[in-house]
């Protein structure tokens, strides 16, 4: 029995398709190209901003305005002048220009608490930003590895695959010579059905696994990546430190608690009276309706002191300050859950890259094990004192124990990526 014609193009497409890459390009295309990197950097350069927004309270704030009109009809006024009624025109300049300044003077702080809010949240914006690099970076090297993971399981399914058919060639000329019976015809045809839907999974696992890296790498054709697994040792987890305090996005969360707390002192001074110096200078001409008869222009300015204090604005203020009180008390449970996942999943992977660590070591001595298994089991096929199920069974074990070591050393490395998720402690060069 052959290979669906479909699986071997299927395959072929994919390997079409491909791009040769190796792990070293691949974690620097991510820090250029991934969108989430990308994206974190935006937020960053938009905290950026915000604290110089924070800083126009410390600076006065100029307007200029011109004013020209087109059409008007004067207010008069009466009045008695030396027992003389007259009536007396309140002239308004047809075109007036003015420049006004007003620098705050005291605030209640408020400029201060906004001031330190921004850099606090800018602070929190770097922190997410470092992180976002971290974890694109070992989430790059998961994926990495993982494909090729695919790959050698495909190439193990593809030999299984090819030595039942052998088998399954020699049991029918065996059954033809009255060597073997139907039973064994029937049972190696299980075997080889098997193999080709495993082949089909398999395939399907690289093709997720090439997609995935595609996505995190920011690009929108598969990828295929060079190279071979890491051989991970369990010591590499015996340096660990139990603190998740060191990872940067739990720092950026504690920023962000502090940001909102200033965001909450700087909401809650609006019942307080603000003080400000304020200058007006105009530059204006109510002799006649020329607007460029510049000769006719007079000037005047005004210097003095404003004093405003809101007395009551419709509850907008006090929502404000709510707001900023609910922002800090989620920013502080987010920090809780993180804190509290952050403790769990250090302890969790740190089992799970033991334990996988010595599965692969196992493993590995399953697979020379079974090899030597299957030498035995040819040699006495040759003599008579093995039969051709022998063979298939110790074959079978091989490929078991092959497929195992693949799976076992990818369960290590997607551990130990994991753990230094969970601590922000990078534990091993994938460079």
């Amino acid at each position: 029995m052959k290979i669906p014609f479909a699986i071997f193009l299927s395959f072929f497409s994919l390997q079409a398709t491909a791009v040769p890459l190796d792990l070293k390009s691949a974690l620097a295309g991510a820090r250029s190209q991934s969108p989430e990197v990308q994206k974190a950097a935006s937020l960053k350069e938009e905290a950026r901003w915000r604290k110089v927004e924070a800083y126009a309270g410390w600076f006065p704030r100029i307007t200029a305005s011109g004013n020209y009109l087109l059409d008007y009809k004067y207010m008069f006024t009466d009045i008695n002048i030396a027992g003389a009624p007259v009536t007396v025109p309140g002239i308004v300049p047809t075109t007036i220009f003015d420049v006004k300044a007003q620098y705050s003077l005291w605030d209640g702080w408020a400029s201060t608490n906004r001031e330190r809010a921004s850099k606090a949240l800018a602070a929190a914006a770097d922190d997410d930003f470092r992180w976002a690099e971290f974890k694109v970076g070992r989430t790059v090297a998961l994926e990495y590895y993982r494909t090729l993971a695919n790959k050698e399981l495909l190439q193990v399914a593809e030999n299984n695959l090819k030595t039942l058919q052998d088998h399954l060639r020699e049991v029918r000329l065996f059954k033809q010579n009255g060597l073997s019976t139907n039973y064994d015809v029937l049972r190696v045809e299980v075997q080889v059905s098997e193999a080709e839907s495993e082949i089909l999974n398999t395939q399907d696992n690289l093709a997720v696994a090439q997609g995935h890296l595609a996505e995190v790498l920011g690009q929108d054709e598969p990828v295929e990546p060079a190279g071979k697994l890491p051989e991970l040792k369990a010591e590499l987890a015996n340096g660990v430190k139990a603190d998740v305090s060191q990872r940067t996005d739990i720092e950026a969360l504690n920023e962000r608690v502090k940001g909102y707390a200033f965001s909450e002192s700087a909401a809650g001074r609006h019942w307080m009276p603000r003080f400000s110096a304020v200058g007006l200078y105009q530059f204006y001409n109510n002799r006649n309706d020329g607007f460029d008869d510049w000769d006719r222009y007079r000037n005047a300015y005004q210097v003095g002191l404003n004093l405003t204090w809101d007395l009551f604005d419709g509850y907008a203020s006090t929502a404000r300050k709510h707001e900023a009180i609910e922002q800090r008390v989620q920013s502080e449970k987010s920090l809780r859950i993180a804190q509290l996942k952050g403790k769990l999943d250090l302890d969790r992977w740190s089992r799970k890259f033991k334990y996988f660590c010595s599965v692969y070591k196992a493993r590995q001595g399953d697979v020379a094990k079974t090899q030597e298994s299957v030498r035995l089991a040819r040699e006495g096929r040759k003599v008579g004192a093995r039969t051709n199920s022998d063979l298939l069974d110790a074959e079978a074990e091989l490929f078991r124990a092959e497929a195992g070591a693949v799976t076992a050393q990818l369960g290590a490395i997607e551990a130990l990526i994991n753990l230094e998720l969970s601590t922000g402690q990078a534990l091993y060069n994938f460079e």
